[in-house]
């Protein structure tokens, strides 16, 4: 290929991309905690608020994890609290592998920080219109989680 061809098959790539990366999934909600000092304890659960207005939609429920490189652990363990339009209250408890047997992270780590992508759920329909809450809590032995910056429900 000549210069002229090369960049022009070099731009339509580009402006695909640009186009399919913007056609994305729509977030209907999104909400982000961030722990001072890195530390997640049992007082400060993490609160998600949100409303239901379409039953035949699907959706998917994803929690992001930003935590440190040096996390003592493999995993961390939590309950989730999820409470619907009509003030039925189910509790959960959810086991997130953060690393494999040999130690490597999943997810993406930059620096010092890893990033981790947890799909809770995926293709679900809401039963019920209106107000839903899903709380998150620490669930492990220790009162003050270290290594843990951030979490994000989308």
């Amino acid at each position: 290929m000549r210069k002229p061809e090369q960049f022009l098959c070099f731009s339509f790539l580009i402006s695909l991309s640009l186009f399919f990366a913007s056609c994305g999934e729509e977030v209907k909600f999104c909400n982000k905690l961030a722990f001072e000092e890195a530390q997640w304890s049992y007082e400060n659960p993490f609160i998600n608020q949100f409303e239901v207005r379409d039953t035949s939609r699907r959706y998917h429920l994803i929690l992001d994890i930003e935590h440190d490189r040096e996390y003592a652990f493999q995993n961390i363990y939590m309950k989730i609290h999820t409470r619907f339009p009509n003030d039925t209250l189910v509790t959960d408890m959810l086991s997130v592998d953060m690393a494999d047997r040999a130690g490597q992270w999943h997810g993406n780590c930059r620096g010092d920080i890893c990033y981790l992508r947890v799909f809770l759920q995926q293709n679900i329909s809401f039963r019920d219109l209106g107000e839903h809450q899903i709380k998150f809590e620490q669930f492990t032995r220790r009162e003050n989680l270290s290594g843990i910056h951030s979490l994000e429900f989308k």
